[in-house]
C-alpha cells in the first residue's frame, strides 16, 4: 500500500505541476502586457492588475517548487513535507492584500490630488479597453488550465484551487477596467461627469479592493489553521470521512471520534477507538486498509492511523491472548 501511495502521489503532484507551469507562461505574458500598456496610459488600476499578475508569475514558479519538494517522504518527515503548502498560501495572501492596499493608496492620492489641487492625467480609452478585451480572454484560459488541472485530481489540489481564485480576481479587475473605459468614452469633456476622465480608476480599483480583500484574507486564515494542526472546517470533506470510517469500522469496535487534519493536499484522519469486547488486531488492519482504500478514492493523498484506547477486555491476535 505503501509504494501505492508513493505512485499516486507522484501522478497527483505532476498533473499539479504541468498545470501550474502553463499558468506560469500564460500570466507571464499577461502581465508584459499589462506593463507594456500602463506605460503608455498611467492608469493605476492597470498597474493593479499587471503587478496582481507578476505575483501570479513569481508565485506560480514558486507554488511549482513547492508542489515537486512537499510530496518527498524521508526519515526526518515520513508525511511529507506538505506543510510547505499552506506556509505559501500564507506568504502569497499577506503579499496579495499588501499590493491591493499599496494600489488602494496610490490611486487614493492620485484622486486627492486632482480634487483639491486640479492636477491630473486624462484616461486613454482605446488601448485600455483592447488590454482589458485581451487581458480578459487570457484570464478565463487560465482559469479553465487551474480548474481542469484541479478537476483531474478531484479538486484536493489547494494549489490549484487558490490560483484560480486569484485568476478570478484577475479577471475582474480586467473586465472592471474595461466597463471603465467603455464607460469613459461617453464622457464628453466639460461635462458634470467630466471628472470621471481623470479619476475613474479610482474608483473602480477601490471598489474591486474593497469586493475581492476578503478572499486572500479568507485564504490566510486557513493557512494559519492548517500550519497550527487545526482540524478541517469543511463540512463536506468531515461528512466523507466519518461515513466511510463508520461504515468500515468493525463490528467489535467502536470510534469514539475522528479527528481530520489537512495540511495542502494530504489529509491526515486520525480515528479514536475502543473495542466492545474480545477483539482481533488483525480484523483493524483489514478495517484500516479498506478505509485508506475509500479515502484515497475522493481526497487522492491520505494517511490514516488508530487511536485504540484498551479497557479491561481480552484482545487476541489469531494466535495469542494479550
Amino acid at each position: 500500500m505503501g509504494g501505492l501511495n508513493e505512485v499516486l502521489s507522484t501522478n497527483v503532484k505532476k498533473i499539479e505541476q504541468q498545470s501550474l507551469k502553463i499558468g506560469i507562461f500564460i500570466n507571464l505574458l499577461m502581465s508584459v502586457t499589462g506593463l507594456i500598456v500602463f506605460s503608455f496610459t498611467h492608469l493605476q488600476a492597470l498597474f493593479l492588475d499587471a503587478s496582481f499578475v507578476l505575483v501570479e508569475v513569481i508565485s506560480g514558479i514558486i507554488a511549482a517548487n513547492v508542489s515537486q519538494v512537499s510530496q518527498k517522504r524521508t526519515k526526518s518527515f515520513p508525511k511529507g513535507l506538505f506543510i510547505l503548502e499552506p506556509l505559501y498560501i500564507f506568504f502569497k495572501s499577506i503579499l496579495v492584500i499588501s499590493l491591493m492596499t499599496v494600489t488602494a493608496w496610490n490611486v487614493s492620492c492620485k484622486a486627492y490630488e486632482y480634487f483639491f489641487n486640479g492636477i491630473g492625467t486624462q484616461i486613454k480609452t482605446i488601448p485600455v479597453l483592447i488590454y482589458s478585451i485581451v487581458m480578459v480572454i487570457l484570464g478565463f484560459c487560465l482559469l479553465e488550465v487551474y480548474r481542469h488541472g484541479n478537476a483531474k485530481v478531484n479538486d484536493t489540489s489547494e494549489l490549484l484551487f487558490v490560483e484560480s481564485k486569484n485568476s478570478l480576481i484577475d479577471v475582474m479587475l480586467s473586465a472592471g477596467i474595461g466597463v471603465v473605459a467603455i464607460f469613459l468614452m461617453f464622457i464628453p469633456e466639460g461635462s458634470p461627469l467630466s471628472f470621471l476622465l481623470y479619476t475613474g480608476d479610482f474608483f473602480i480599483t477601490v471598489t474591486l479592493v474593497i469586493t475581492f480583500v476578503n478572499q486572500p484574507i479568507g485564504y490566510m486564515k486557513q493557512a494559519v489553521r492548517e500550519i497550527l494542526g487545526g482540524t478541517i472546517t469543511v463540512d463536506a470533506v468531515k461528512q466523507k470521512v466519518y461515513s466511510t470510517v463508520k461504515k468500515n469500522t468493525p463490528s467489535k469496535w467502536k470510534f469514539e471520534k475522528v479527528l481530520v487534519f489537512k495540511a495542502g493536499m494530504h489529509l491526515q484522519v486520525e480515528v479514536h477507538c475502543v473495542p466492545q469486547e474480545a477483539f482481533s488486531i488483525s480484523d483493524l488492519n483489514e478495517a484500516a486498509q479498506v478505509i485508506k482504500e475509500g479515502l484515497v478514492s475522493a481526497f487522492k493523498l491520505v494517511d490514516i492511523s488508530f487511536v485504540i484506547e484498551f479497557p479491561d477486555y481480552t484482545c487476541y491476535d489469531g494466535k495469542h491472548n494479550i
